[in-house]
């Protein structure tokens, strides 16, 4: 029982979705989901191939400017097999044992961690800029008024789960974090201008492969006559971030709040947004068939 109260956070994710769902209409849902174009669901299910690959990619030059050095077969490997532990595990925490590996390899746990961090910061800092970038644009584009004040108050929510659980784990592993810095900071003095600048390129790019999928979605039930591409991205950019709290998996709960706060204003049915999120979460099958494969290849042993 004590155990259920400590893990008791994990279920508010699905909590989430099931209130959210618990008064949709399960015939007009059943009718959308009936009229899916296969070809360009299909085509997202592959852009996870190229996707994970520039996510590899990206993660091995960050490693290649700290000295430590893989193939490419091997990062895409281990990125891969840590990636499955990312889809299953909330706020995507298994994507940090790729560090496992490294330590497995005689790395310091400070530089091992490095390059999951980076890599998780580079992600987060794009999605910051394209989303104060979109809102300055959006409002041009779109004839509905945007409600500025109640998406500062879901960033401010976000943030607020964010740094407390940051604060949490720095209290309860002190010694550890203070050690991971001093490894850190030492390891940063390689990374130049022109690194950060290339990594940060590398992001947008695995950013653009995401919202492309996510478009190609949305595409197979027609919901891009109701929202476009840069709505859409917005859209599919705080959902993701919003998957980053420790509260769900592969963001069950949370992307569905999100979707609906942001589609709902264009007009898009409930019941239409459910079946989009579903629909990004069944396609998520591909991405685990991958990482499944890189796991077989490459465990974490």
């Amino acid at each position: 029982m004590k155990n259920f109260f400590k893990k008791s956070y994990l279920l508010l994710g699905p909590l989430i979705f099931i209130w959210i769902i618990k008064d949709i209409d399960f015939i007009k849902l059943k009718d959308i989901i009936s009229t899916i174009h296969p070809v360009s669901y299909a085509l997202a299910a592959f852009l996870w191939l190229p996707a994970t690959a520039l996510k590899a990619y990206r993660w091995k030059k960050i490693m290649d400017i700290q000295k430590i050095y893989y193939s490419m077969k091997d990062a895409f490997l281990i990125y891969g097999s840590s990636s499955l532990l990312g889809l299953i595990t909330p706020g995507k925490i298994g994507d940090f044992s790729k560090i496992a590996h490294l330590k497995k390899d005689n790395h310091s746990l400070g530089r091992a961690f490095l390059g999951s961090f980076l890599e998780r910061i580079f992600d987060l800092s794009f999605a910051i800029v394209f989303v104060f970038a979109a809102l300055f644009f959006l409002p041009a584009t779109l004839h509905f008024p945007l409600n500025s004040y109640a998406l500062a108050k879901l960033a401010g929510l976000v943030i607020f789960f964010l740094f407390g659980f940051l604060t949490l784990f720095y209290f309860l592993k002190k010694q550890i974090v203070l050690s991971l810095i001093r490894e850190i900071l030492e390891d940063l003095q390689k990374f130049k201008i022109k690194n950060i600048s290339f990594i940060f390129i590398l992001s947008a790019l695995v950013w653009f492969f995401y919202f492309l999928l996510i478009y190609l979605i949305a595409v197979s039930i027609s919901l891009q006559q109701s929202v476009n591409f840069l709505y859409l991205s917005f859209a599919a950019a705080i959902a993701l971030l919003s998957g980053f709290l420790p509260i769900t998996v592969i963001g069950i709960g949370t992307r569905e709040t999100v979707f609906i706060f942001l589609l709902a204003p264009l007009g898009v049915a409930k019941e239409t947004v459910i079946t989009f999120s579903l629909l990004i979460l069944v396609n998520y099958m591909a991405l685990f068939a991958l990482n499944f494969y890189c796991w077989i290849k490459k465990p974490l042993t």
